[in-house]
């Protein structure tokens, strides 16, 4: 018995196997058959015909769809990351350019002090070198009082002094006076500050339109909309495999109805190997009902050879009742033959 089952799990495994065969064999009998046709004028089963267009229609949209998708996202990953670099490089500039400022600043301020300073200089910083030299000079007040906040006062003065050259310089950009500086480093550093700040306008402006890029990608993106295509997509490959299949079979199952002289080789040796496979299924499911009637046949016999051994038992039952039926009337016409004699001594 035991070989029998594994016969039929055996073959069984087989018929799988084939059947995946037939199934791959009638997805590419489909294939070719809606690339080059049947070679036939005959119209086969249109309504199969229509239901694969319309899949492969539905699987093709769903690929254009997500190729789109993860352009938009390979976009959108890739404008990200050229708007951190701006940014980064924005800061960079920023920095360069705030050094330049506060340099130029603490320089204009210095030329504003000196005899030979442009006019337009000593007027426009005239209230902070006021401020600056009355500090300076409230340190040397005779009064400890006043000396110890005028120490106070410089203190702060000095803390916040990159600030204020930076305000200085500020000032004189917006007067456009950076020229009344005249000092030996202040061109050379005018003309590397001018030179920053178109760069970090020209950055400034690219990186607002990548901004506004990715503002727009982000807008119409969602995380998970290409996780949800892809899963689309396996649906939809999925029910155009099938689609094709069902054609595929049909096809098979109906070769006659269009097959003649002009069919291409490609689809006769797919429906010969299609047959073969057919063919050996077949022979395996038959192979299949034997082994099982032969299980059949082996439950029947271990029955009978049970039922067999049972009788045998039962008649060894009876024969010993019947053994036991004898001793007890032969017991019985012992006790009556005793009664006769019992009564005939009252006699």
């Amino acid at each position: 018995m035991q070989n029998f089952l594994n016969e039929i799990q055996l073959a069984e495994k087989q018929i799988e196997s084939s059947y995946q065969d037939l199934r791959t064999f009638a997805f590419q009998l489909c294939d070719e058959v809606m690339k080059n046709g049947t070679g036939s004028d005959i119209v086969i089963a249109p309504s199969l015909k229509s239901a694969v267009e319309e899949a492969l229609k539905d699987k093709n949209a769903l690929v254009e769809s997500l190729n789109n998708s993860k352009s938009d996202s390979t976009t959108l990953e890739d404008s990200k990351l050229q708007v951190g670099d701006l940014k980064k490089r924005l800061d960079e500039i920023e920095k360069k350019i705030r050094e330049l400022k506060k340099t130029l600043g603490a320089i204009a301020f210095e030329r504003s002090q000196a005899e030979d300073a442009d006019q337009r200089l000593k007027e426009l910083f005239k209230g902070e070198v006021e401020k600056y030299k009355t500090i300076s000079q409230n340190r040397n007040s005779e009064s400890i009082f006043s000396k110890t906040i005028a120490k106070v006062k410089y203190s702060q003065y000095i803390k916040k002094q990159d600030n204020t050259f930076i305000s200085l310089f500020n000032l004189l950009d917006s007067n456009k006076l950076l020229k009344t500086i005249k000092s030996p480093r202040s061109e050379d550093l005018i003309n590397e500050y001018q030179k920053l700040s178109k760069k970090r306008e020209i950055i400034k402006k690219r990186l607002k339109s990548r901004q506004n890029q990715v503002d727009n990608l982000m807008s119409n993106y969602q995380d998970d909309s290409i996780t949800i295509l892809e899963e689309s997509l396996k649906d939809a490959e999925s029910s155009y495999e099938e689609a094709c299949i069902s054609y595929g079979l049909f096809l098979f199952d109906n070769g006659s109805k269009w097959i003649n002289a002009s069919t291409q080789d490609q689809l006769l040796d797919l429906m010969t190997q299609m047959l073969q496979t057919q063919r050996y299924i077949d022979s395996q499911t038959e192979y299949i009902k034997k082994c099982r009637s032969m299980l059949v046949l082996d439950d029947y016999s271990a029955i009978i050879h049970e039922n067999e051994k049972k009788i045998s038992s039962l008649k060894k039952e009876i024969a010993r009742i019947n053994d036991q039926i004898s001793d007890i009337e032969k017991e019985n016409i012992n006790l009556r033959q005793k009664i006769k004699k019992l009564g005939g001594l009252d006699e």
